[in-house]
């Protein structure tokens, strides 16, 4: 192969690798805003985990029908009424008890960005220690802006 055919080879190797660079970089903002989607949600999980709703025991009227039901045990979430199938009844008020959650991370479940060499992190999980950067193993990072 002569140097004329061998650069034209590389350029077009080049020009290939840069099309799939281009698609990669398009599929990891899609993901990444996916993923900041998801972890709101987590958030929103664990935040709605810290609330504990518990309905006492003792008689419980349906409140469309009127049918009596008596709950012997404390439970979480009333059952549908034994006639009409409705879940709203009066009677007992629930208690309410709110966790305390536990003190936060220094870096919340969130994106980063690399100083390094602007790679996209994602880390899942609350934590006081962020993993070096798997590209360039600098470990410093900081937050990617919504």
């Amino acid at each position: 192969m002569s140097t004329q055919e061998h650069a034209q080879s590389l350029a077009r190797e080049l020009a290939q690798a840069m099309k799939a660079m281009k698609a990669a970089e398009a599929k990891a903002k899609h993901v990444s805003e996916e993923l900041r989607q998801v972890l709101a949600q987590v958030r929103a999980e664990a935040d709605a985990a810290l609330l504990v709703v518990e309905y006492p025991v003792g008689r419980y009227d349906c409140a469309s029908c009127g049918h009596s039901m008596l709950f012997t045990e404390p439970t979480r979430e009333l059952p549908a009424c034994d006639n009409c199938g409705n879940r709203n009844f009066a009677g007992h008020e629930p208690q309410v008890t709110k966790i305390e959650p536990p003190p936060p991370k220094k870096y919340p479940a969130a994106m980063y960005q690399c100083v390094g060499c602007g790679a996209r992190i994602a880390v899942v999980a609350d934590t006081d220690e962020l993993t070096p950067c798997e590209i360039c193993g600098i470990a410093d990072l900081t937050p990617l802006e919504e």
